[in-house]
């Protein structure tokens, strides 16, 4: 590693350390989630958050302050995929495709391989409405990837591989991304797909590939780093905590890259991608993010799940920020 490289990557910490992170908005500081993903309903004007556990966790509100309510779950029956997991739901994602709602989910156990995705439908996102349409993809042990922590986006790349394309994947050889066509549920490319960030085992996880409507480039977000759990005794040492990265491309099946210029599938120290939102003030290691175009404010928006610092050791809480893309880079604001 050429000092010239580890001058930049000091640069760039120093800089944005600099820059003081707003807190998340009022109102979400007691509900509790993990993984979260937001989606707004134009017909009853409400957002909706859905969160890893109790089979898929939804909270409604009426405003991004809240206050939210609990409001069931997405399949309180369990996911008709036949693994272990199936009642104990990962990692949501929820996106609007062909005039109906599309939420993907994942089934596994803590560090398992034996991995699935599986996708439900709804015409509204409420509680009671979800229709389990089972498997898209599968992980096995020796697989480069994880089948955990879906993404779905859809892109027009201009190179014949417009459509919908899905990224997931967690640790392993890294975050990777396959296209589904005709409909939500059929995979069109093999696996593993195209690589997008991660690799040789680094923490790297919770993919969100987002192009706001501001900017020419698509963003990959994804949370790197060690995510204490409730229950935890003590955080990872500094600066291996949870944290938001990003890096960014012309299209959305990548190449990604850090304000550095390198690749976010290469294997460097310091590692590839550049600082989102990380630990401060009250707010310990943040990620699992999921970002989405808020049509009420016409502003981009940014949930994720953080540990207070006065609370660490129990559970995480819903965080809410808006990005400003202004810069070229996405930035957390107020």
């Amino acid at each position: 590693m050429n000092l010239q490289y580890w001058a930049l990557a000091l640069q760039a910490f120093f800089a944005l350390s600099a820059l003081a992170t707003p807190n998340p908005l009022s109102g979400s500081s007691d509900v509790v989630v993990r993984d979260p993903a937001i989606w707004y309903n134009s017909n009853n004007k409400k957002y909706y958050v859905f969160a890893t556990d109790e089979k898929i966790k939804i909270y409604t509100s009426s405003s991004l302050t809240g206050p939210w309510t609990r409001q069931g779950s997405v399949l309180p029956n369990c996911s008709n995929i036949q693994l272990d997991g199936r009642c104990a739901l990962w990692a949501p994602d929820v996106n609007y495709v062909d005039g109906q709602y599309v939420l993907y989910y994942s089934v596994s156990s803590v560090g398992s391989q034996n991995s699935a995705i599986g996708v439900a439908t709804s015409p509204s996102m409420d509680a009671g409405t979800w229709t389990d349409l089972g498997e898209v993809i599968r992980s096995n042990p020796g697989d480069p990837f994880n089948a955990i922590d879906p993404n779905l986006i859809d892109s027009n790349d201009g190179d014949g591989l417009n459509g919908l394309k899905l990224a997931f994947g967690s640790y392993w050889n890294g975050i990777y991304q396959v296209g589904l066509w005709p409909d939500v549920k059929t995979r069109a490319s093999d696996l593993p797909g195209t690589h997008l960030a991660g690799a040789n085992g680094r923490p790297a996880e919770g993919g969100f590939v987002y192009k706001p409507p501001s900017s020419q480039y698509y963003f990959m977000f994804f949370s790197d780093g060690i995510t204490p759990f409730d229950g935890a005794t003590s955080k990872p040492a500094a600066g291996k905590e949870y944290k938001v990265l990003v890096g960014r491309g012309a299209r959305g099946l990548g190449p990604f890259y850090g304000q550095l210029g390198n690749d976010l599938t290469q294997d460097l120290n310091p590692p590839t991608g550049t600082l989102v939102l990380g630990s401060h003030d009250n707010v310990y290691a943040p990620g699992g993010q999921s970002i989405f175009h808020d049509p009420v404010s016409n502003r981009d928006v940014i949930v994720y799940h953080y540990i207070p610092n006065d609370k660490f050791g129990g559970p995480s809480y819903l965080g809410i920020n808006y990005l400003d893309f202004s810069s070229g880079w996405p930035v957390v604001v107020a």
